[in-house]
Order: structure tokens, then C-alpha cells, then sequence
């Protein structure tokens, strides 16, 4: 579908405001550009084509203008041999170049005012392009740099997961490193603590007996008296 329905709506556009009320300003810049180009294209094939037709009325002109100064010599070369008649027939064909000849310049210039005309409309539409590519350069950079934001913060968002995950496996090393140490240092406790209690119970029992023996030395004490 083509933005432009002809080339005046493309001199005349506000190009900015298209492009703010685009939904996607990058691939409307991209439209319009396209479209300018190939209206440059035609506007170019139509002053070609244009030029060519003023070259060959330029000829035609130059011609006729040769044309009209033989037609005058005859003439008066028919008035030299007395031949009025002959004058006459010379003139009038003289006059009936003169009047094609005015035709024709007055198809000249409006042909060149017509090329005038394209002259302008190119400039003004190489301008537009030239604002439109600008634009478009514009919409790029500004898309990279966001694209280039996005990355750096998903870099960054990156970077800090690895480095969360980082602490987190050091922390569970020291956690290992930990509990093996705990591990380690309860290495051999069982049998320490099995030979506390044999000890405890060796202890226990000589203090048992120590005991017994004190009890029955006090017992015997009052029989030695009364004998």
C-alpha cells in the first residue's frame, strides 16, 4: 500500500509526525524512503523524456529559422527577376514558418518552465529523502542503543546470579569444610568414652570395696572392747 497517493502529498508531508503516529517509526521510515526514491526515479524519466522533446523542438526551430532565411532570399530573388508572383508565393511561405516557429518556441517555454518545475520538485524530494534517511539513522541508533542497554542489563542481571552463586557454593564449602572438621575432631571419642566408664567403674568399685572394708573395721571395734 503506498503512503504517498502522489508526489505533492510527499513534498508536503510533515515527515516527523508520520513517523511519531507510526506504530513501528523504523519500518515506516524505511516505507517512505522506498516510496520517494522510486517517485525520484519517475519524476527523473519524466524530465529525461521532457528534455529530449525540447532538444528535438530546438532543432525543429533551427530548421524552420533556416527554412525562413532561404524562403527570404528567394524572395528577393524573385523581385530581382521582376517575379512578384514568385515573391509573394516565398513570403507567404516564410510567414507560415514564422507562425510554427512561434508555436513552437511557446512550447519551448513552457517546456522549460516545466522542467523548472521538476528541477524544484527534485530538490525538495532529495531534501525530504535527505530527512527521511536522517530519521531513519536517527530510529536505528536508538534502537541499538536500547538493544546495547537491554544486553548490558541482562549482562549485569548475569554477572550477578554467577556471582550469588558464587557465594553460595563457597559458603557450602565452608560448611563442608566444617562439618568435616567436626567429623575429624569425633574421630575415636567412642572408645575414649568406653574407657572413661571401665575406668570410672574400676574407680567406683575400689571405692566400693575401700568402703566394705571401713564398715567392717568399725563392726569388729566394740567385740575388742568388751574382751
Amino acid at each position: 500500500m503506498s503512503i504517498f497517493s502522489r508526489l505533492s502529498d510527499i513534498l508536503n508531508a510533515n515527515i516527523t509526525t508520520l513517523l511519531d503516529k507510526a506504530e513501528d517509526p523504523e519500518k515506516m521510515a524505511r516505507l517512505m524512503l522506498q516510496e520517494m526514491e522510486e517517485t525520484l526515479v519517475e519524476v527523473r524519466l519524466d524530465a529525461a523524456s521532457l528534455i529530449a522533446d525540447k532538444k528535438d523542438i530546438e532543432r525543429q526551430l533551427s530548421n524552420k529559422q533556416m527554412q525562413i532565411e532561404d524562403w527570404t532570399t528567394k524572395a528577393k530573388l524573385a523581385l530581382e527577376h521582376n517575379r512578384e508572383d514568385l515573391a509573394r508565393h516565398a513570403l507567404s511561405e516564410k510567414q507560415q514558418l514564422l507562425t510554427e516557429s512561434q508555436e513552437k518556441e511557446q512550447y519551448l517555454e513552457e517546456m522549460e518552465q516545466q522542467l523548472g518545475r521538476h528541477d524544484e520538485d527534485i530538490q525538495r524530494l532529495q531534501n525530504a529523502m535527505k530527512e527521511a534517511r536522517k530519521r531513519l539513522e536517527s530510529l536505528r541508533i536508538r534502537k541499538q542503543v536500547s538493544q546495547n542497554r537491554l544486553k548490558m542489563r541482562e549482562s549485569t542481571r548475569e554477572k550477578t546470579r554467577l556471582r550469588q552463586e558464587a557465594r553460595f557454593e563457597e559458603m557450602e564449602r565452608d560448611l563442608d569444610a566444617l562439618d568435616s572438621q567436626l567429623e575429624a575432631e569425633g574421630l575415636g571419642n567412642t572408645t575414649q568414652d568406653l574407657e572413661a566408664e571401665f575406668q570410672n567403674l574400676e574407680i567406683s568399685s575400689a571405692v566400693e570395696k575401700e568402703l566394705a572394708s571401713l564398715k567392717a573395721s568399725i563392726s569388729k571395734e566394740p567385740e575388742d572392747k568388751v574382751v
